[in-house]
């Protein structure tokens, strides 16, 4: 004997087979659903895999130079002689600075080359000096100086640039790096922004250049460490400097 089929109140025998599909009908969906799911799931697993393989970007600063020939200009020279604080002057401090710069540079295997702005007391203007650093195709410019004050309590750092799109960057991580302390302290020598400054030398070079206020030469204690006879103040400023190249080069 046939069971009857119940119907809810209203449902014709047509509603009933439509009802009937369109269970079926959602059943399909939900499957093709899932199987996009898995699908999905997949690729994204292979793009993780993809990505963990590809080689890390090539960190900022600078560009990887094969060369890595530095510009180094000790500030001043010949009949000027730089800010001075009694028998200290800056052109004879900015030129033990570079030389001590030139030779971390050259003695630490790295693969940098050096052009020298100047290795004796002799005078050059700022066209000069761009000249020899153009000529010399160096890759960049770092000229050393020492700044003065009337107040002998001011002692902090700054770097300068000249053209913003050629020199900012260079000028940006020579400050970064610059991690010297005040004198016989652990306390960190105060930083400054580096700001535009339209030296001919920085203006006229073509390569990325920053010139580097290093320390106040005025400061008591800057100039009781840097007149010491020692040279330890000045290795400390040029191993700043030198970090300063490592970072923009990358090495």
């Amino acid at each position: 004997m046939q069971r009857a089929q119940h119907r809810q109140p209203g449902q014709t025998e047509d509603a009933g087979r439509m009802g009937r599909t369109g269970r079926r009908a959602v059943r399909d969906v939900r499957a093709v659903g899932i199987r996009m799911r898995t699908a999905g799931a997949a690729v994204l697993a292979a793009a993780l895999v993809l990505s963990s393989a590809l080689p890390a970007l090539a960190a900022p600063p600078g560009p990887a130079s094969v060369s890595r020939r530095v510009c180094i200009d000790a500030g001043h020279g010949g009949t000027d002689p730089g800010a001075i604080n009694g028998t200290l002057r800056e052109k004879d401090l900015t030129l033990d600075i570079a030389n001590r710069l030139s030779a971390l540079l050259l003695n630490t295997g790295l693969g940098f080359s050096v052009v020298m702005m100047r290795t004796g007391d002799v005078t050059l203007g700022n066209t000069e000096r761009a000249t020899i650093c153009n000529d010399g195709r160096a890759d960049t410019v770092l000229s050393i100086h020492l700044n003065a004050s009337s107040d002998p309590g001011v002692d902090y750092f700054r770097a300068f640039y000249g053209k913003k799109a050629k020199d900012a960057a260079f000028t940006q991580t020579v400050s970064d790096a610059y991690a010297l302390t005040k004198p016989n302290s652990t306390e960190p020598l105060p930083k400054l922004a580096p700001t535009n400054f339209a030296s001919g030398l920085l203006l006229k070079t073509d390569a990325p250049a920053c010139l580097a206020e290093t320390v106040f030469l005025t400061n008591l204690g800057e100039a009781a460490a840097l007149g010491d006879g020692t040279g330890t103040r000045q290795q400390q400023i040029a191993q700043q400097l030198f970090s300063g190249l490592r970072a923009w080069y990358r090495v």
